[in-house]
């Protein structure tokens, strides 16, 4: 599994960014599928308990969106997943 988990996540957050600016919703459900692990791992904390198996809603929510050409909500929907996934590669390089 930790093979997988930082690659999954930067991939995650590449392809949420390449979504956004090629609008294809797609990419989103994907992402949403390889920051799965994360979310799994998250969900297993006392600390993020429910909120870990939230992450990848945000990313299918902003897929809906993006199918219906609502671009600022799908960036806004996104930006919890990098603020996560920012906050995470700080905690880990501060160690």
């Amino acid at each position: 599994m930790q093979l997988f988990f930082w690659p999954f996540m930067i991939l995650s957050v590449g392809l949420a960014i390449l979504s956004l600016n090629l609008r294809k919703p797609l990419f989103l459900v994907i992402a949403s599928v390889l920051i799965l692990p994360l979310s799994l791992y998250l969900a297993a904390t006392p600390r993020f308990e429910i909120w870990g198996l939230i992450f990848p809603l945000f990313y299918v929510g902003a897929a809906w969106y993006l199918k219906q050409r609502k671009i600022w909500l799908s960036v806004v929907l996104v930006i919890p997943n990098f603020l996560l996934i920012g906050w995470l590669g700080f905690a880990v390089l501060t160690q």
